[in-house]
């Protein structure tokens, strides 16, 4: 009797005892009672039982199959359902069914899982195809009971199973989480079996006074290094104070005082004290809300951990750029393509070890797989509210975790209410931890301990370093004479902040000749991100040799980049955002006379009048800003704090900016082909991702791509190979994509990117290209039409 087998070379029996193990290792970190695990065990060793058919068998020796026959998730699903979960409580079984019968595809919510008709139809001829003693010889060397016939009456099964989930059971954002976990955590450990990559690695010793001496070492030249010492030390003792005992924890203090030392010292201590709870120290996931800033915080944490000896492969770096790292060591990615000959490529054998490293490193990227993650709001969300099974793999990395929200104001004020709802159930269910950071902290689990306690007006009112200046009247954006160049002619260093993109780039071109005592900058989503991150390295350079720099930029500079000028105007915005850009200011309380902080109302220079923030901001948030800011003509920085808390007090305590109830129907409803739109950062206009040839590196992105088109698979193996190599391209062409309009993409005429079908194209050789794309301010958005573009 022939062997049955899951993938080539791997044995069916092998492959499922190891997802049971890989499965079993991820229980062990979860706060979850035994029925799931029992689940989650039961999902493992059951979900490629479909493969047993000779129909599938039969496909992995290459033979042509009818693909509806040699598939197994469906199967799977029932066999599992059937014989040997019909023990479990309706909660647990339609997760049971779920999470395998969409191991290889996107969640759908459960109806459409269940009652198709047609999908069911091919399920007794597989079943038929089925050895049976073979098969129950396979089910009881995994310890498993099949009783019965295998052959069910599957019509029976489908409507009865249909009807019980349509009219007994209750849907819910348990249910719902429940479902997600249980389908990532088998998905990650199917991938882990397949790839030959353990579970979890050992968790690595980290001190609790790591930063501490880390931060001795900082020179203390600033004016206000005192302050941050007693800040530190107040977070410190608070966070020894309330331990694991507190539901959440919020960070609350100004901007520059140093949230990113003390936020992850205090991240550590807590990580310690549960270890002993526990046995099992937790990781730190670090969630950050710009790409822009995360390499600056994973810099500053990678430093800590090597002064104190410790190895950086513990710390990891996960957003749509981050490249990917073995043992701190990056992976060979040239050396596979070297390796490859043309015609060859996806056959060579030095490529296929070369493919397998790297994959591994990749897997531990994406599913989290490390002590301390440094990651995105949008990776975070994404985690959470999904419908694919790419993102919910690392969602049982969350289970126990102490995570950090750091500037947590970004979360659009629509979502709060389902993220406190999610954030208590993660609390509640898994026993993960939260530390929400922010200079503006928005109206959201106002229950939370404040590590600041009780100095957090304190430390607000001892800060004079920066004072908001109004200018009531609207001005035309284009007449710099007017609000622009009066407010910096005596400043060594200012930055204005604009709302769109096209507006900053015009401003940004009028000064370029009118400014010759400064070194002019333009930042902006607008630039390729390789240009983004150089640029930031060099205002930054050039700012501590005190060198005069003028920075025209839009809101990628609010949060978390640490940039110091002596002046900074704001267009006008929301009322935290105002605060954030102020932050900019006077960081470090270098200059003597304080730093001035200038709030503008530009206007279009059509003559229609029409602000410039209404192109990009919710009109409920731009009215309570004026609100609030409307009796005053100057702010001192220590009224800051009080005057945040107001406006988001009217937000939500007033109702002013409904909640999207909406989305949290669809989750809790298990609506994922709804949830699946979920959009952290929303506009009001389409972007297409636009690859930018820029230089030679990026011709050699596009010629690599050309090459993988030029392939033809000739199975399985060889069609997974070209997609892996794709993946060892992803984090240098990402360093080369802008997210542009649709409307601006159609008129300059980009192209199809080889092989990246979800990528446009603008080649070196287009005849207008140095008109629309320019290295200093990225895709020009001067196109003559209606439309205003972020």
């Amino acid at each position: 009797m022939e062997e049955l087998y899951s993938h080539p070379g791997i044995r069916l029996k092998d492959h499922l005892v190891k997802v049971g193990e890989n499965v079993g290792r991820f229980c062990a970190e979860l706060y979850a009672d035994g029925d799931f695990c029992e689940t989650a065990r039961l999902a493992a060793l059951s979900h490629d039982l479909g493969k047993s058919t000779k129909y599938f068998q039969d496909h992995l020796k290459g033979k042509s199959v009818n693909p509806s026959l040699s598939s197994h998730a469906l199967l799977s699903a029932v066999l599992s359902v059937w014989h040997f979960g019909k023990h479990l409580p309706l909660n647990l079984k339609l997760p049971l069914f779920m999470s395998i019968r969409a191991h290889h595809s996107n969640l759908s919510s459960p109806g459409n899982l269940i009652s198709p008709k047609h999908e069911w139809k091919y399920l007794e001829e597989q079943v038929k195809s089925i050895n049976l003693k073979q098969f129950k010889d396979l089910v009881s060397s995994l310890g498993l009971s099949l009783e019965g016939e295998l052959l069910p009456g599957f019509e029976d099964f489908r409507l009865k199973f249909s009807w019980a989930v349509n009219y007994e059971l209750k849907s819910d954002i348990q249910l719902y989480f429940t479902t997600n976990l249980l389908l990532g955590m088998l998905v990650d450990a199917d991938i882990r079996a397949v790839i030959g990559l353990e579970a979890n690695e050992e968790a690595e010793e980290i001190p609790d006074d790591i930063v501490d001496r880390y931060i001795e070492t900082l020179p203390k030249t600033s004016a206000i290094t005192y302050l941050r010492q007693e800040f530190y030390k107040t977070v410190i003792q608070n966070i020894k104070r309330f331990g694991p005992e507190a539901e959440f924890l919020s960070l609350t203090a100004p901007t520059g005082i140093g949230k990113t030392f003390a936020g992850f010292s205090a991240a550590v201590r807590l990580r310690n004290m549960l270890k002993k709870e526990s046995g099992r120290p937790p990781r730190i996931i670090y969630v950050l809300p710009f790409t822009s800033i995360i390499d600056q915080n994973f810099k500053v944490i990678g430093d800590v951990l090597k002064f104190s000896g410790i190895t950086e492969s513990i710390l990891l770096k996960h957003h749509h750029r981050a490249g990917v790292n073995s043992d701190s060591r990056q992976v060979g990615v040239e050396d596979v393509w070297k390796s490859l000959e043309e015609g060859e490529i996806l056959k060579e054998h030095q490529a296929d070890e070369l493919l397998k490293q790297y994959e591994k490193a990749y897997t531990r990227v994406e599913t989290w797989d490390g002590e301390i993650i440094v990651t995105t709001f949008v990776r975070f969300f994404e985690t959470l509210f999904t419908n694919r099974r790419s993102e919910m793999r690392r969602l049982h990395r969350l289970a126990g975790s102490i995570v950090i929200l750091d500037e947590v104001q970004n979360i659009p004020v629509k979502y709060w209410e389902v993220t406190e709802k999610t954030l208590k159930f993660l609390r509640e269910k898994w026993g993960t931890r939260f530390i929400l950071m922010t200079a503006t902290r928005p109206a959201l689990l106002e229950n939370a301990e404040e590590l600041t306690k009780p100095r957090k007006e304190f430390f607000f009112n001892q800060l004079s370093r920066t004072e908001l200046n109004v200018k009531s009247e609207p001005v035309p954006y284009p007449e710099v004479d007017d609000w622009l160049i009066p407010r910096v002619e005596s400043a060594k260093s200012f930055m204005v902040v604009m709302n769109t993109v096209r507006s900053a780039q015009e401003v940004y071109s009028a000064l370029k000749e009118r400014l010759s005592d400064f070194n002019l900058y333009f930042l902006s989503a607008s630039l390729i991100p390789v240009h983004r991150e150089r640029r930031i390295e060099e205002i930054k350079e050039k700012l501590d040799k005190d060198e005069g720099v003028a920075l025209i930029a839009t809101q990628v500079v609010e949060a978390g980049v640490d940039l110091d000028f002596d002046v900074v105007i704001r267009d006008l915005a929301p009322f935290d955002s105002i605060i954030q850009a102020a932050g900019r200011c006077n960081r470090n309380s270098l200059s003597s006379s304080g730093g001035k902080v200038f709030l503008v109302k530009l206007v279009t220079e059509n003559g229609s009048g029409r602000r410039l923030a209404s192109f990009i901001y919710d009109g409920v948030l731009i009215e309570t800003t004026e609100e609030i800011i409307r009796p005053h003509y100057s702010l001192p920085e220590k009224d800051y704090l009080k005057l945040v808390e107001d406006y988001f007090f009217k937000l939500r305590k007033e109702g002013r900016k409904p909640q999207d109830i909406e989305f949290l129907k669809k989750v809790e409803a298990m609506n994922y082909d709804e949830v699946g739109m979920f959009n952290l950062i929303e506009t009001s206009f389409a972007q297409v991702p636009v690859f930018v040839e820029f230089d030679d590196r990026a011709g050699e992105i596009v010629r690599k791509l050309e090459g993988l088109e030029r392939l033809h698979p000739e199975n399985y193996e060889e069609r997974m190979n070209r997609r892996k190599l794709f993946k060892t391209l992803s984090h240098d062409l990402w360093g080369y994509v802008v997210n542009v309009p649709l409307q601006v993409a159609a008129e300059v005429g980009v192209t199809q990117l080889p092989y990246a079908s979800g990528f446009l194209w603008l080649p070196r050789s287009h005849p207008k290209f140095s008109e629309i794309y320019r290295e200093d301010t990225g895709f020009s958005r001067k196109i003559e039409h209606a439309a205003w573009f972020l």
